[in-house]
């Protein structure tokens, strides 16, 4: 056993070892005469993965983001609470392939209230060097948030999250 240790040592070095995450966030908001996006390109962190069991967190700063209209984000940076709550943090506790589809649940933190999410998406090569693009859905309601307007319209509660990263060892 002695002599096998330092040939197994690296392999368990890189089983504990982190992956990097970097990408971005977009969401999609509707009214009854359409819809509009957002983008936020400063989602980073570190994740563990063995298995199906997950840790570690990735978070965004709420301050950057961006829909085109000066406006509506300076309105949704009072919705979303920014200056309290700086960040949103994804913490993963699960992460697994279900057929075709790579399925990470955990839990969202956002304007001071942490929820269970889970998020549907594909896991583009190997995970050392892949690519994630997941989506999931969320309500305003659910995070005890005032609901924009647009114009004289009230937008819906729904709102759909699309997330895309590298991931890097």
């Amino acid at each position: 056993m002695r002599r096998l240790l330092p040939f197994l040592l690296p392999f368990l070095a890189l089983a504990q070892a982190p992956y990097r995450v970097e990408g971005e966030a977009r969401y999609r908001g509707f009214y009854t005469l359409g819809s509009w996006e957002g983008r936020n390109p400063t989602a980073r962190g570190e994740v563990f993965w063995n298995g199906e069991r997950a840790s570690g967190r990735v978070c965004l700063e709420q301050a950057a983001w961006d829909s085109g209209v000066a406006e509506r984000d300076k309105k949704a940076l009072e919705i979303l609470k920014a200056k309290s709550y700086p960040q949103a943090c994804l913490y993963p506790q699960r992460a697994r392939h279900e057929g075709s589809r790579f399925v990470v649940e955990g839990e969202l933190e956002l304007a001071g209230r942490r929820l269970p999410v889970r998020i549907e998406g594909e896991l583009l090569g190997p995970p050392e060097r892949g690519r994630f693009r997941g989506a999931f859905r969320t309500r305003f309601s659910d995070w005890g948030l005032e609901r924009p307007r647009f114009l004289f319209l009230e937008v819906r509660d729904e709102v759909e999250v699309f997330l895309e990263a590298e991931v890097r060892r």
